[in-house]
């Protein structure tokens, strides 16, 4: 069966959709799939590639015709299913999800209006809060509040959430753009909106959340309908102290890198509260094919931090090793989503979308 790579993307995660497409790309072989590679550039291009590498040939370029599929010239690929390891803006936002969906492509794992909750944070918490997740406390500021950011609402914000922040953007992913400020002051706190706020079109403020336990939870749906929930494992970051969260270069480095460890660690029956809460996020915005939940524990609290319905699959990425951990390798797991992904597109075509007759 041929199927298609996605990966790269126009998204400040680009650099970590080209390492997760190595190894699902190698994932693909082993399970027996012929793979046509698709980059797509900073600027947004589509290209086949002949071999994967971080440097992109442009020298065919590719284009997508509605309802029929993706051309190369006139030449048709033929696919039967596509995988993305695209993540964040236009990659993991629901914007990917709908162009394929409108090209008749059938992809892994959530459509368009799961992956846009899902990458709104803000939106997602308060889905979770509505099906009673505990949720971390929030506020958001928007682009029409950037521009006016005054004293006043760092007060309001402080009498919220107390002078200890995590700032975020709404709508981006592998802790790009956020700072945890301690004992903040009015100065960092403008400079911390303004740098994430380079990265989405909200931010996002929380309180900073102490002598916490990162945990994480992987959940696949297969083909026939079952949820296979994983975890959870708890994160093992050496730098935290350092660094206050879990950074960018932490996830991704090679020096004092976080890993995860399963089993977690915590008592069973609070492992088994974060699996339901987990399920209950996963239905709750409508995901579909696979995901990564993320929470915080802190002493007997458990709180949803967020979703991520395009986990990254790097050589060092948490939901592999999740996965694994109940029996899944990802060439079983990838198998899994293209089975499930077609199934979906068959069932998609065959709803009548005939207008009743007058």
């Amino acid at each position: 069966m041929q199927v298609a790579l996605l990966y790269g993307g126009r998204s400040a995660e680009h650099e970590v959709s080209i390492n997760s497409a190595f190894t699902i790309h190698q994932a693909l072989l082993r399970a027996g799939y012929s793979v046509h590679l698709i980059a797509i550039t900073i600027q947004g291009g589509w290209f086949l590639q002949q071999t994967l590498n971080s440097e992109f040939d442009t020298t065919q370029p590719l284009n997508l015709r509605p309802g029929l599929g993706i051309y190369h010239g006139e030449e048709k690929l033929q696919i039967r299913a596509a995988f993305a390891t695209t993540h964040g803006y236009q990659g993991e936002d629901g914007n990917l999800q709908g162009t394929c969906l409108l090209c008749n492509i059938p992809l892994c794992g959530c459509d368009t209006l799961s992956s846009a909750i899902g990458m709104h944070k803000a939106i997602a918490s308060t889905l979770f809060s509505a099906h009673g997740i505990p949720t971390v406390p929030s506020s958001t500021i928007d682009c029409y509040q950037m521009t006016t950011l005054n004293r006043d609402l760092f007060q309001t914000i402080c009498a919220t959430h107390g002078q200890d922040l995590f700032i975020k953007p709404e709508n981006a992913g592998s802790s790009v753009g956020v700072r945890a400020l301690i004992n903040a002051t009015y100065h960092d706190f403008l400079e911390a909106v303004e740098d994430a706020g380079r990265y989405s079109e909200r931010v996002l403020v929380q309180q900073y959340m102490k002598s916490i336990v990162e945990v994480e939870c992987a959940i696949l749906r297969t083909e026939d309908g079952t949820l296979h929930v994983a975890g959870p494992g708890s994160v093992i970051d050496p730098a935290r102290e350092q660094e206050g969260f879990l950074s960018y270069a932490h996830k991704y480095g090679q020096v004092d890198t976080a890993h995860i460890r399963v089993p977690s660690g915590l008592p069973p029956s609070m492992e088994n509260r974060i699996r339901e809460y987990a399920r209950t996020a996963f239905l709750a915005i409508k995901a579909d094919g696979y995901a990564r939940v993320d929470f915080f524990v802190q002493g007997e609290s458990i709180y949803l931090n967020e979703i991520n319905t395009s986990p990254g699959m790097t050589a060092l990425s948490h939901y592999p090793v999740l996965m694994a951990s109940i029996g899944f390798d990802l060439p079983s797991v990838v198998t899994s989503l293209i089975n499930h992904a077609i199934q979906r597109n068959r069932e998609e075509r065959g709803r009548c979308f005939t207008p009743p007759k007058q």
